[in-house]
């Protein structure tokens, strides 16, 4: 893997209360950390990080009642090799989910006309 990088995921909502942000481009790497930056969105705002466009379109993160900042650091489960998810309960069976796409961020029941959203820390391949 190379140097850590970061790519903002910042937007306003409609009157409607959501907004969908996509990045300024693609990306091959393994997500490291979300920081979710709450700002003026309403109590109970959801929000569902992706990543859309490359071979599957993934969902790498979601969130209900994200009501506050937030560090977050999702994890996947590996699989053996007959594809048999590998669950230990020390979390030694997750890593670092795979971006393939461009990370999108949907946010709904923010609130009318308001700003917050998310900054992802990765590592490029």
């Amino acid at each position: 893997m190379t140097a850590m990088k970061h790519m903002s995921l910042m937007g306003i909502t409609s009157t409607a209360g959501g907004v969908t942000i996509s990045g300024e481009r693609s990306v091959l790497g393994r997500l490291y950390e979300v920081k979710w930056i709450d700002g003026t969105l309403a109590d109970g705002v959801g929000a569902v990080l992706s990543a859309v466009g490359g071979v599957v379109d993934t969902t790498l993160l979601t969130l209900t009642a994200a009501n506050s900042d937030a560090v977050y650091r999702p994890r996947a489960l590996v699989h053996d090799a007959t594809g048999t998810a590998l669950t230990g309960t020390a979390g030694g069976d997750r890593e670092m989910p795979v971006i393939d796409g461009v990370p999108t961020l949907t946010i709904s029941s923010g609130g009318s006309q308001v700003s917050g959203g998310c900054i992802i820390y990765y590592f490029d391949n």
